[in-house]
């Protein structure tokens, strides 16, 4: 179960993430660098533009991410494993 704490939101805020609260669950959006700058590379690559999208839950001052989907268009396209989103719960003191 990967964790952040609540208070990471006003960074991620701060950062150009989209934040949504609904109720006890908190939806965090953002677009992943394209794959001309992840490659650092001038040449333009044929692709949608994508969102990472994570579903989460409030449990005291933190947040318990449930699920997460890369979004390219309208449509999700794939599910993540949870466990490609460690590194970045570390960044923001998460477990």
């Amino acid at each position: 179960m990967i964790k952040i704490k609540l208070s990471a939101l006003d960074l991620l805020r701060s950062s150009g993430y989209q934040i949504i609260e609904e109720d006890d669950h908190v939806i965090i959006r953002f677009s992943p660098p394209s794959i001309s700058e992840a490659i650092g590379s001038d040449e333009e690559f044929e692709s949608e533009s994508r969102v990472i999208e994570i579903i989460t839950k409030k449990e005291n001052d933190e947040l318990v991410i449930l699920d997460a989907y890369i979004i390219e268009g309208n449509n999700k396209k794939r599910k993540l494993d949870l466990s490609e989103l460690e590194l970045w719960a570390e960044y923001l003191g998460g477990e």
